[in-house]
């Protein structure tokens, strides 16, 4: 009797686990160790700039967005004229605006919880007062920005300046929390500390791209920096299992299977199981 028990256990549980998987056979998973997200091209039908912070009188900072077919590292690279009086400019990049190329859900597709970037960035030009003068000891800062909900966030600083001497620069960033991402206040242009995006199963979906900006208190004058981006690269990674973003019915799988096969064993090894 006890052996017929222990049969009819065992096939109720290969039934319960077959029939399980057959049917989430319609989610997506991500398998791999991470997902990533690379442009080392930029061509100009994909990507979408704007200003989003102007702080300057009569918000007459201006920009011109340009991708350049050489002088990368290698091949081609975007450019960006940013030319402003007192006051601070802003702008945003972000690529293939009204499609998903450069887009994660972590409600849909999976939580992460850390982000890896690098990128190369140069200053070409400086020019005090613009647009024919150049000067030295202009600079203009760089970004990783994420837009979720509205909302624009942005990475630590990384500057490229007059100093480099027009040479490209590497930047890599890894295992950045959603706390090293600070939310942009929309009128000032400053950073709200302790406002950070959400990478758990209830953020929103996340558009991906870069901010540049510059700033300066010269009154009256127009100053311009012409600076580039080339090699652009994020990745999500939630830092277990080699990086692998897991979706959530992955991850639910994984638990189910683990626990029934936990229990089996535990009652194998007790010699009984309850058929209650």
């Amino acid at each position: 009797m006890r052996a017929i028990k222990v049969s009819i256990i065992r096939r109720g549980v290969f039934q319960f686990v077959t029939m399980f998987l057959f049917s989430i056979t319609s989610f997506q998973y991500v398998f791999g160790t991470v997902v990533s997200f690379q442009d080392a091209n930029f061509n100009p039908s994909v990507w979408t700039s704007a200003k989003f912070i102007d702080t300057t009188p009569g918000q007459g900072a201006s920009f011109v967005t340009t991708t350049i077919s050489s002088g990368g590292i290698p091949g081609s690279y975007q450019q960006a004229l940013l030319t402003l009086r007192e006051g601070l400019l802003r702008v945003s990049h972000l690529r293939d605006v009204a499609g998903t190329a450069f887009r994660w859900n972590p409600s849909t597709q999976g939580a992460f919880g850390f982000v890896d970037y690098s990128f190369h960035i140069v200053m070409t030009n400086y020019f005090d007062p613009a647009p024919n003068t150049p000067a030295i000891g202009g600079a203009v800062g760089y970004n990783l920005l994420l837009v979720q909900g509205g909302n624009f966030y942005i990475s630590m600083i990384e500057a490229a300046s007059t100093s480099q001497n027009k040479q490209w620069v590497s930047v890599t960033r890894n295992n950045l929390t959603s706390s090293d991402f600070n939310q942009i206040n929309m009128t000032t242009g400053l950073q709200i500390i302790g406002s950070h995006p959400d990478f758990s199963s209830t953020g929103g979906e996340i558009t991906l791209g870069y901010a540049n900006g510059v700033s300066h208190g010269s009154l009256g004058v127009f100053k311009a920096t012409e600076s580039g981006i080339d090699n652009y690269f994020v990745r999500l990674h939630n830092g277990s299992d080699n990086g692998a973003v897991p979706e959530p019915a992955s991850a639910t799988l994984t638990v189910l299977l683990f626990g029934l096969a936990g229990l089996a064993s535990a009652k194998r090894k007790h010699g009984q199981l309850n058929v209650n």
